[in-house]
């Protein structure tokens, strides 16, 4: 819900019952598409900024500055200005953001294009009106003077890699023109210790985590970005399901989700430490997050926002040319997906106000 007292959120989804944060883990998609196709309907009333409209928002981790735009909406009041009464639902390891959607219990989820994707390719309803983040996060991280500068510099080397991450690393380096063969990859999960002791030269990170944790430290570091190579991975996926776009009120409902979340971002891109301390007042002070992590957090997340190449429309809008370069990472990386299907531009342009 919207709050003027900061602190309230994060009372209210640190007590929330653990049996509601996991139910979309487990229902079944088959119960839960039976939900979906249940859920709005013609009778319900448009956003009313005097008769404001319950919506849940599902992110896929816990509340931090990654998720500064729908924070700010939401302590700002920028959902009640669209006739909103917002509930964040925060995500973790428990939680399936799409299933949260599929079911009924959310009625837009944060997604990654490649998590949006492979949902949909699971017999997932769901669709993207949005995209937070256009210029991917994910960067190969290594500490100042280690020689590393290119990803063809990590042949000889030793790259730090979570489990997850093989999947977007191993076609990347081929596509960078990196002999795989010459790379020693170890599984270190994420955690930046292996790269300070020297157990690895490198290691996949985002931008925004252990590169910020690694300075806090007193490391210097050195990022290269995966976008800067043309594997541009969008974040902030503001997915919801299809058949809402499909109802003309459940449609109003949730493109006013998004242009909540839209504002939301334009205001913390321009004051990237205040969005932080509203971050770190109403949630991440209660997850144990600094406020110094969290206002550089918000710069380096603020400029993810707003670096994607040639953007001519709002910020967190998608157009033709995005979403063709969701499909070229799509099929670099084998990813099942037709990203013209994953996102409406039609319904985007609508939510942002270009036509």
């Amino acid at each position: 819900m919207t709050n003027t007292t900061l602190t309230t959120p994060a009372r209210r989804f640190l007590s929330r019952s653990p049996g509601r944060r996991i139910l979309a883990g487990v229902l079944g998609l088959t119960t839960a598409v039976a939900l979906a196709s249940c859920s709005g309907g013609d009778d319900e009333a448009a956003p009313d900024a005097d008769n404001p409209t319950h919506v849940a928002l599902q992110f896929g981790w816990t509340p931090n500055v990654e998720n500064m735009a729908a924070i700010v909406a939401e302590q700002k009041g920028y959902f009640r200005d669209e006739g909103l009464d917002v509930e964040i639902l925060p995500g973790g390891p428990e939680v399936a953001a799409d299933a949260q959607v599929v079911s009924g219990n959310a009625d837009m989820a944060i997604l990654t294009s490649e998590s949006l994707a492979n949902a949909v390719a699971n017999g997932a309803p769901l669709v993207a009106v949005g995209a937070v983040y256009q210029k991917s996060p994910s960067v190969i991280l290594t500490t100042d003077g280690s020689g590393i500068n290119t990803p063809k510099d990590l042949e000889g080397k030793k790259f730090g890699i979570s489990k997850t991450d093989h999947r977007v690393y191993e076609p990347f380096f081929t596509s960078a023109g990196v002999d795989l063969s010459k790379i020693d990859m170890v599984d270190t999960g994420a955690d930046p210790a292996s790269l300070v002791s020297g157990e690895v030269d490198a290691m996949s990170a985002v931008a925004a985590n252990q590169p910020v944790v690694l300075r806090q430290q007193g490391v210097v570091t050195k990022e290269i970005p995966l976008a800067d190579y043309g594997f541009n991975r969008w974040s902030g996926a503001l997915t919801v399901r299809s058949s809402d776009l499909a109802d003309d009120a459940q449609r109003q409902k949730v493109l006013a989700m998004a242009r909540a979340i839209e504002k939301g971002l334009e205001t913390a891109v321009a004051d990237p430490d205040d969005a932080a301390t509203v971050v770190y007042d109403a949630y991440a002070r209660d997850l144990g997050l600094s406020i110094e992590s969290q206002k550089e957090g918000a710069k380096i997340w603020a400029d993810l926002a707003t670096s994607a190449n040639n953007r001519t429309t709002h910020i967190a809008e998608v157009d033709d040319a995005g979403v063709a370069s969701q499909q070229e990472f799509f099929d670099k990386t084998g990813i099942k997906g037709t990203a013209s299907q994953l996102y409406d531009v039609a319904a985007s342009r609508e939510a942002f106000g270009d036509e």
